[in-house]
């Protein structure tokens, strides 16, 4: 009688450990003062918890180039759904979120060659097919200040992904030479505030042409775009139509929002510094636009060439901003 006693309460004990386990998850899920991030195999998944609704962000290899990039953005009803991986809402890039490039050796611009897009999700044929243009060198990330590796799961306050992309030219037919070292910094913090900081250095001489640098991709959660300055909204448009800002005094976001307000996505450029003060904009081109293709863009290099000499670094530095 003893012994069954104690295989019962020992079984009993078991249980509760389990139910408290699971408890304890569940508390952490729901808790709004940290994320959480799981690093399988690098996949990283950054959960952000909420009373109504989880939202992930998933950074993984992606496209043609297979560049170190956000690839997903998913929602979850709420913290069971989450657990078992069942979204709600499930969004896959399919193109870029920091630009590509128009860029060429300095000893190629007068070659007569067309330009097109290297860099990002962009091929060898100008979009997303062909040969790569780009290779991933480099990837590391730090949570809440320690470099992390291998697979794990925890809560966190702040995850920083450093990712270094090395670019071909368009004219890579013709010098067979990188020219680009291009260092993607994120910083993720627990109010689904992404920052971005991205160093472009020159492999050789180079002139970069076109570069856009901050852009979205507008999902279909999303019904208008919004141009703003500061705080006050200089224009509105619907999300699949070509639009632009209809002033570019002041523009510094672009603010993507539903009908019933339910979501947002604000995009917003700093302008004080690097690329962002727009020395490269060419006369009548737009700050920030938008194509009914469902994409929105900063203007940072257009209309006005950007050489730079070997060895030489540009930055610029912006942030999104989600629900």
């Amino acid at each position: 009688m003893i012994k069954k006693m104690r295989h019962i309460f020992s079984t009993f004990a078991f249980l509760a450990l389990v139910v408290f386990a699971r408890c304890q998850k569940e508390d952490t899920i729901r808790s709004d003062e940290q994320m959480v991030i799981k690093n399988y195999e690098e996949h990283i998944h950054i959960g952000f918890p909420g009373t109504d609704k989880i939202m992930q962000f998933s950074f993984y290899s992606c496209g043609v180039n297979q560049l170190f990039a956000l690839e997903k953005v998913s929602y979850f009803s709420g913290s069971t759904a989450y657990n078992q991986g069942q979204a709600s809402d499930e969004f896959s890039s399919c193109t870029d979120w920091i630009g590509p490039y128009y860029v060429c050796s300095a000893s190629s611009v007068n070659s007569g060659l067309t330009p097109k897009f290297t860099g990002g999700w962009h091929g060898s044929n100008g979009d997303g097919t062909g040969s790569p243009t780009a290779s991933t060198s480099e990837v590391s990330f730090v949570v809440d200040g320690e470099k992390a590796s291998g697979n794990f799961e925890t809560n966190c306050s702040q995850v920083d992904l450093n990712v270094t992309n090395i670019i071909h030219g368009y004219d890579y037919s013709l010098t067979n030479k990188d020219l680009l070292k291009e260092t993607v910094c994120y910083s993720i913090k627990q109010n689904r505030q992404i920052d971005v900081q991205v160093r472009i250095k020159a492999l050789e001489d180079i002139v970069i042409q076109r570069y856009y640098g901050l852009q979205s991709q507008n999902f279909a959660l999303f019904d208008q775009v919004s141009y703003i300055a500061d705080q006050q909204v200089i224009n509105t448009a619907g999300i699949n139509v070509n639009s632009r800002c209809s002033t570019n005094e002041g523009i510094n976001t672009i603010l993507l929002n539903s009908n019933k307000n339910q979501h947002q996505l604000r995009l917003v450029l700093n302008t004080a510094e690097g690329l962002g003060v727009l020395g490269n904009l060419g006369s009548g081109i737009p700050k920030a636009f938008s194509v009914s293709y469902r994409k929105s863009y900063f203007n940072l290099v257009n209309g006005k060439d950007l050489p730079l000499k070997r060895g030489e670094e540009v930055y610029w530095k912006g942030s999104y901003y989600w629900d």
